[in-house]
């Protein structure tokens, strides 16, 4: 039987059955480090300790679970807290698509922000989200993932990595499977 490794002072480990508290309990991520860097207020009172939240109680998972809601994740009053294993999502990119409402950036991010706290709610203990989400223009270039970081910290999401995916030739070559 292997035994957990732990975060070491110096070097890597495998990432069996890793405990990473440690490093979390680090000031990195405490008053003073990099989350002080993200005001909270960017969240707009959504907040990890609950500030106006909303509360769904559990249901019976055939009430609720293999069905398609075609609204807004904006809003997902069906699912009750806790109860999602693994949320994946491509947000419009607010970029001139029909589907989009052409919203300002503030306004655009509000809307990000509005959809993370859904999802922080219905996301189990451990559970995993997965965005996909491209930067925007060149003149001026709008780094979306580094407003994506901030907003997702100030609703208590902590990042677990990022995977760059370049498409070649230009950034904005589209993709077929």
């Amino acid at each position: 039987m292997r035994r957990p490794t732990r975060t070491s002072a110096f070097g890597s480990s495998k990432r069996e059955s890793h405990d990473a508290s440690a490093f979390y309990q680090r000031n990195l991520y405490g008053g003073g480090g990099l989350v002080d860097l993200f005001d909270p207020a960017l969240a707009n009172g959504w907040s990890a300790n609950g500030a106006h939240r909303r509360s769904v109680p559990p249901r019976p998972l055939e009430e609720w679970a293999d069905r398609i809601y075609c609204h807004t994740a904006e809003d997902m009053h069906h699912i009750p807290d806790g109860s999602v294993a693994l949320a994946f999502t491509s947000p419009p990119y607010n970029a001139g698509k029909e589907y989009d409402e052409d919203l300002d950036l503030g306004a655009y991010l509000d809307l990000i922000t509005r959809v993370a706290a859904e999802v922080y709610r219905v996301l189990r203990p451990g559970g995993r989200y997965v965005v996909n989400i491209a930067n925007l223009g060149r003149k001026p270039y709008i780094p979306l993932h580094a407003y994506f970081y901030a907003r997702h910290m100030a609703v208590g999401f902590l990042p677990a990595g990022e995977i760059i995916w370049q498409k070649g030739k230009s950034m904005s070559g589209s993709c077929a499977w």
